[in-house]
């Protein structure tokens, strides 16, 4: 393909402060990608179409296969990456109208620069039809980002009853640096270059390749069929990302290993999981009431309902219930013989004075529990704020709200669980989560505000899609005519309500509150006086006495301290003898009171308490392990060694990991599985102290 370069004119961006546009550094750019292709592809639904089918595809090419279509920069493309396995995504629609539009810029007429231009030869040029996702057009500057700001854009559109191809090329680069590949001949730099054919040889400027077989061999670099005869729509290929760096935002590597989400491992994970979070409402549903559904895939494999992540599952039947829909029969909020009503609630949220009609939207919502979100075995799937954030988030006090909200395209706008929508709503316990969807009613209007763009009166959806940041990550309320309707503070506050009014506990009488003072000014009683408890011990032995170590006689496992306890930088470490009879047994820290023992999962408790446990372990390690034979000890040298945030270690006569406290996540308990009737471990363990006023001890607990 020929090349055009950009010239640098006045009132013009450069290639360094295009991939400055947009930078969201609270949003990963693989969720920056998805939102904002599967928008571009929604919005260029066709008038015909039912569904908007969206493929996403990663994989690798060969980079001299490539390199060879790109005039001017084939070298320097090749000094890069001819000796590496590069990878691509793209990002393939159908059932959707594709680049139309003029190709040429003498073709423009009334200011209409169509689907083409607007995306690959210009910038700031947002979607205008009514409901579209965009309202800044910087949007798509993400596809910059992903790689080396190559970006291939390939569409066949049919205008007038003729189908045709297209398929041009833009590199995106920051022109100031040394190894540029974009060549220039002296004076100022821009940093933009794109390719396609040139009509002359005399032109400067270059048009979208139109031959079949030129564009079938640059599909094939990358394995990408090309669209039917008769078939339209747009594919965006991005060659040359770097999995590494785009895997990196997602999840920090300074974060444990143990709580690491799978869909964290792959770019082709992760985008399956952001397509669910970002799309859920529009997902395969045939009840999306303002055009197409959205069907998508990743490498051509489906993303099903009933595969979809527990969350956003439970969001996209938020949404069918908001629209006054009937859920399935295997709705994952519904129980068994418990009444959708009384687990679902749906109620408009109700503005007066600034809508023509009262209700600004429907607000769905629920108490879920860690059954219905499937956390618990065998599925075991991540807790919800894990499934938005990727990252484990600790809560104080209960499992505070998750609240999301969303417009006509159908895209989750924002999960919000500690910011305007959620901060002064109650929090629920360990095991449950409030959750919410806010679906704005877009076709409602404003009083007495005119839309400059139709002259007619302005709807709520286009003052929320005014208002929405370049990002669309947030609402805000915006001045209109000098006056501000606070809309979406008014919603927000609204939404609060409701669940305060549903969730929160009655009132307590004045002498039962002064009963809950007392009760903890009692408890800071109880507990011990500073510099308490200097050396660490074990608990008292049972009536009839554990046996000294060497004895494993007797039908319980025991746990016996060899040596220590052993003091450095706060931490206490112990010399142990373990002994399990066959039964999995469990190794719980404990903070010692005159008044009571408390393990973590009682100490964290809101009837406790209802702080993170003071005391975790910080290493288990096992250098011996085996059995007895004839009442003595026959053991082999192992190096076993346990951290937080390991997954865990394994024998052929043991299981052994770490077990979380169920509110606060502490570190306090070492779960073990023996393997074979009787397994004795000799070894050491750590802990370390947050309060060094306090008492702990290691207790062996039979399951």
């Amino acid at each position: 393909m020929r090349i055009e370069i950009a010239e640098h004119g006045r009132m013009t961006e450069s290639g360094s402060s295009l991939l400055r546009l947009i930078q969201n550094q609270d949003i990963p750019l693989l969720d920056l990608l998805v939102r904002e292709s599967i928008q571009n592809s929604l919005d260029a639904a066709s008038n015909t179409s039912t569904k908007v089918s969206v493929d996403i595809q990663v994989g690798e090419f060969k980079a001299k296969d490539l390199n060879k279509h790109f005039e001017k920069i084939e070298d320097g493309l090749n000094r890069r990456y001819i000796k590496t396995e590069p990878k691509f995504i793209a990002v393939r629609d159908s059932g959707t109208s594709g680049l139309t539009g003029p190709v040429r810029y003498e073709d423009v007429k009334n200011n209409f620069f169509g689907n083409l231009l607007k995306l690959v030869y210009e910038i700031c040029k947002p979607q205008s039809n009514e409901g579209a996702g965009g309202s800044w057009g910087l949007g798509k500057t993400i596809y910059f980002r992903l790689g080396i700001g190559l970006v291939i854009y390939y569409s066949r559109i049919c205008e007038k009853g003729k189908y045709q191809s297209r398929l041009a090329a833009c590199l995106v680069e920051n022109e100031t640096q040394k190894d540029a590949l974009i060549p220039h001949s002296g004076g100022v730099k821009r940093g933009i270059a794109w390719w396609g054919k040139k009509e002359s040889p005399f032109q400067k400027t270059t048009i979208p390749e139109d031959n079949e077989q030129e564009i079938q061999r640059i599909l094939n670099v990358f394995g990408i069929p090309s669209y039917g005869a008769k078939e339209t729509g747009t594919t965006i290929i991005i060659p040359y990302i770097d999995e590494e760096a785009l895997l990196s935002e997602v999840y920090a590597k300074n974060e444990p290993i143990a709580e690491k989400p799978y869909w964290a491992n792959r770019v082709e994970d992760y985008l399956r999981v952001a397509v669910q979070k970002w799309y859920a409402p529009r997902l395969n549903n045939v009840d999306y009431p303002y055009g197409a559904y959205l069907s998508a895939s990743i490498n051509r494999q489906k993303i099903k309902v009933s595969e979809m992540l527990p969350l956003f599952r439970c969001v996209r039947e938020f949404y069918i219930k908001a629209l006054g829909k009937t859920l399935d029969d295997d709705s994952l909020i519904k129980e068994e013989g418990v009444a959708e009503g009384e687990q679902l609630y749906e109620e408009s949220i109700d503005l007066r004075g600034v809508l023509n009609a009262t209700s600004s939207g429907k607000f769905v919502y629920a108490r879920l529990s860690r059954k219905q979100l499937q956390m618990e075995p065998p599925l075991n799937n991540k807790s919800p704020y894990q499934q938005i954030t990727n990252m484990p988030v600790q809560m104080e006090g209960g499992n505070g709200p998750i609240i999301m909200y969303t417009r006509r395209p159908g895209m989750i706008v924002g999960y919000d669980y500690d910011s305007t929508w959620t901060h002064r709503m109650p929090k629920s316990g360990p095991d449950d989560y409030i959750i919410g969807l806010f679906v704005a009613n877009s076709a409602n209007t404003l009083k007495n505000i005119t839309d400059q763009r139709t002259g007619k009166p302005m709807t709520l959806e286009e003052y929320i899609r005014q208002g929405e940041k370049a990002d669309h990550a947030s609402w805000s309320d915006r001045n209109i005519s000098g006056n501000n309707p606070r809309i979406i503070s008014n919603i927000q506050k609204n939404v609060i309500n409701k669940v305060k009014k549903q969730f929160s506990e009655p009132v307590k009488e004045i002498y039962e509150r002064q009963n809950i003072g007392l009760s903890h000014a009692l408890a800071n009683m109880l507990l011990p006086a500073s510099d308490f408890g200097s050396v660490a011990t074990l608990p008292p032995a049972p009536p009839g006495g554990e046996k000294a170590p060497g004895h494993r006689g007797g039908r319980k496992s025991s746990l016996a301290v060899t040596g220590g306890p052993y003091y450095s930088n706060g931490k206490v470490k112990l010399d142990f003898e373990i002994v399990l009879k066959g039964k999995n047994c469990q190794i719980q820290l404990q903070v010692l009171t005159d008044f009571k023992r408390y393990h973590a999962d009682i100490w964290e408790s809101s009837d406790e308490l209802g702080k993170a446990f003071p005391v975790e372990f910080v290493e288990f390690n096992v250098n011996k392990i085996g059995t007895s034979v004839k009442g003595k000890p026959v053991l082999r040298d192992i190096s076993l060694n346990l951290s937080p945030g390991s997954p865990g270690g394994h024998t052929e006569e043991l299981d052994v990991h770490y077990i979380r406290s169920k509110r606060f996540a502490s570190y306090s308990y070492i779960e073990l599985k023996p393997l074979a009737t009787e397994c004795i471990l000799h070894g050491t363990l750590s802990f370390e102290f947050k309060d060094s006023s306090l008492k702990a001890v290691c207790e062996l607990k039979e399951l």
